[in-house]
């Protein structure tokens, strides 16, 4: 069920979970992020208006970082911006999905060749760290898909490819709402917690053509489940 609009927030989003704005850090970086965040969660849903002026009140800001917010998120293909009109959260582009998800494969698979190729493979604990918390938090969806994307940057760092995870998260917006639409099918978070471990056992062991397959799993469920999920979901997707 949709949730219900009021002055262009919606209810049980932006009103109940405020964000504090830091004066270190470019304040209309910080609205985008938070708009992507609840953009991508589905907090903020396909269709949805969005007011530059109360989410200026929201955020304690002028309307002038909320504007540069909207752009960037545009870019992303995250919302559609109407001059003079109005912004409304962009549907999920099946043709983005399928293209991120081409883009993802082919950089994850270079960068758990590299792990697996690599001696010494102490750079990977931090993933390993992260897992462990993914098994501690498999019964909460929103901090699992936090520490989710949070594994998989980890290795890009790993890998020395830091700059390329940007450039993944950049064009995953459609893909990841996609994922997040997954994550309440019985057996997907175990399933994920099981590749992800899968993929650290095949990188430890240096064995490439399991990690490689391991990594085609992993990432494949997003594509072979789209026609289920776009069946069960059809006002969010468009073309």
């Amino acid at each position: 069920m949709r949730q219900k609009i009021t002055s262009g927030i919606p209810e049980g989003s932006l009103d109940t979970t405020p964000f504090q704005i830091s004066r270190n850090r470019p304040v209309a970086l910080q609205v985008y992020e938070d708009l992507r965040d609840r953009i991508v969660s589905l907090d903020l849903r396909p269709g949805y208006s969005l007011s530059r002026a109360v989410l200026a009140d929201f955020y304690g800001v002028s309307q002038t970082p909320v504007r540069e917010a909207f752009l960037k998120l545009e870019k992303d293909g995250l919302v559609e911006v109407f001059p003079q009109s109005k912004t409304l959260i962009a549907p999920i582009s099946i043709h983005k999905v399928k293209s991120t998800h081409f883009l993802r494969t082919s950089l994850e698979l270079e960068v758990a060749h590299n792990l697996a190729l690599a001696i010494d493979k102490v750079k990977i604990a931090p993933a390993e760290k992260i897992l462990s918390e993914q098994r501690l938090n498999s019964t909460d969806t929103a901090a699992f898909s936090r520490l989710d994307s949070a594994f998989h940057r980890a290795l890009f760092i790993a890998a020395g490819y830091e700059d390329l995870w940007e450039v993944v998260r950049e064009h995953s917006g459609h893909l990841d709402r996609v994922r997040r639409l997954q994550l309440p099918t019985p057996g997907k978070i175990e399933r994920v917690i099981f590749q992800h471990g899968k993929i650290l056992d095949a990188v430890r062991a240096s064995d490439l053509q399991t990690v490689e397959s391991h990594v085609r799993d992993h990432l494949s469920g997003s594509l072979n489940e789209l026609d289920t999920i776009i069946q069960n979901n059809r006002e969010m997707f468009g073309a």
